[in-house]
């Protein structure tokens, strides 16, 4: 491999879509694609498309052809931010359009089944891989120890023995196993490493004001646990966080004050040493990008995004950040195609091609280990058959009601009986009628009133692109 091909590899980009800054839409910008691909030899790539799963295969299939017109054919992996759930947010999930619904972490976590959680795992991956996605962005074993953190629907909660279990059961579940990855297999990227549920005031570090999470109570070792249940499935990715682990000293010794994709302590000698992992340490998105104006509280909704992440390492220029990454162990730098940077450190003698040789490995041992090489594509028809289907949709619901907590129960109210007379708001009338309720139009004909609602939230800093 010629050392611009290697830097490609070391590349997570983003596959673009028509008119959309973050890649969302129904089809991808192939042109945009091809230029990724064959100029910047980029091979890993996150989509962001919503469709049916003919649809979705039917476009993945197009980036592996342009992918397979390069001098090696280098395979492309395709990955995703979680698409199985009601809650979507760019840059955290994915509409689920035609894929089947199931809780949020949260809810699994209420239910506590790990075999529940395992089973969600392997319906997902199926999905995933009929339609050719190859890597999951997920699970998030971050602990919701901050009750004013955004991200906690994300999460299995706060207990770290439970979410250890449900970590372990969802790897198992997309990875066909605990054995390592297989044909069969989606790669799980278990994050954030480590500490970003931490959040410092419940701020979260996407923005410049939520940089730092912060350990009071001297719990780090707490929030390492969830990932222990990762390496007991030999999770194949782990994504690190871009907090800042404030103040945090660790056996006597401090830690550097910049984001994990950083620091040479969380990745090297923790991850790697410590804990022997063996798989591919890709960054957060956009970590080596600067934060101007436009990152920094400027930015205006409908623009397109200015997003930046270099907590810690602001003064140094994107090259200077790469070094640092790369010196720091990641392998893979996410939601950026500038592989001329790794390019530029090697020639300068900043880093040695042997060291990017040790990341590229990692990288393409993977995608022989799930069978790209031999063939990276899908059947759209079988595709439609699987994606969303009745079966796994009617295992999605039956979980959904299972992951639904009663906070107070009331003698002689539930169950419903037959018979009931009910008011409904923003409940399928049909539903009820199904039950044996007798669905009515005003609450003061009804015994029971029945009412779904939203939690009220606030956007309380509204010219940041996510706005927390």
């Amino acid at each position: 491999m010629a050392l611009e091909e290697k830097a490609g590899v070391m590349m997570h980009g983003t596959l673009p879509a028509a008119g959309s800054p973050f890649g969302t839409g129904a089809s991808y910008d192939l042109k945009g694609a091809a230029k990724l691909v064959d100029d910047k030899h980029v091979s890993s790539f996150i989509t962001r498309l919503s469709g049916s799963g003919a649809a979705m295969a039917e476009e993945n299939n197009k980036v592996q052809a342009l992918a397979e017109q390069t001098r090696l054919g280098i395979p492309a992996t395709i990955s995703t931010d979680p698409r199985n759930h009601f809650q979507h947010t760019a840059g955290a999930g994915v509409d689920s359009a035609g894929f089947s619904k199931w809780p949020e972490s949260l809810g699994f976590a209420a239910i506590g089944d790990e075999a529940l959680m395992r089973r969600f795992g392997e319906v997902a991956r199926q999905e995933y891989r009929a339609t050719g996605i190859h890597m999951a962005l997920s699970p998030q074993a971050d602990l919701a120890t901050e009750p004013r953190w955004s991200r906690i629907t994300g999460t299995f909660g706060e207990d770290a023995d439970l979410a250890s279990r449900m970590v372990r059961a969802y790897v198992g579940g997309f990875q066909a196993g605990e054995n390592g990855l297989t044909k069969d297999s989606v790669v799980a990227v278990v994050k954030h490493w480590v500490g970003y549920g931490a959040a410092k005031d419940g701020w979260d570090s996407h923005n410049p004001y939520g940089r730092y999470a912060t350990f009071p109570g001297g719990d780090f070792a707490y929030h390492v646990k969830p990932f222990e249940g990762a390496f007991a499935a030999k999770v194949a990715g782990v994504m690190p966080t871009y907090s800042i682990l404030e103040s945090l000293t660790i056996d006597g010794k401090p830690v550097e004050q910049v984001g994990a994709g950083f620091n040479k302590f969380l990745l090297t000698d923790l991850l790697r040493g410590k804990y022997g992992f063996d798989g591919v340490i890709v960054s957060d998105w956009a970590i080596t990008n600067d934060c101007p104006a436009a990152c920094d509280g400027d930015w205006k909704p409908n623009q397109p995004p200015v997003i930046g992440m270099p907590w810690g390492v602001d003064n140094l220029t994107e090259t200077q950040r790469f070094a640092k990454a790369l010196d720091a162990g990641v392998d893979q730098f996410g939601g950026t195609e500038n592989s001329e940077r790794l390019v530029e450190i090697v020639k300068s003698g900043q880093a040695t091609e042997a060291r990017l040789d040790q990341s590229v490995q990692r990288i393409l041992v993977q995608k022989f280990e799930q069978g790209l090489f031999e063939n990276p594509y899908v059947d759209p028809a079988q595709a439609g058959r699987i994606v969303g289907s009745k079966a796994f949709q009617a295992e999605g619901d039956a979980a959904q009601a299972r992951s639904l907590v009663m906070l107070e129960r009331k003698a002689g109210i539930l169950p419903l009986a037959p018979g009931k007379k009910v008011y409904l708001r923003g409940v399928d009338a049909a539903a009820a009628k199904a039950h044996g309720l007798v669905v009515v139009d005003a609450p003061d004909k009804a015994d029971v009133a029945i009412i779904r609602t939203g939690a009220p939230h606030q956007v309380i800093h509204p010219n940041h692109l996510f706005g927390l």
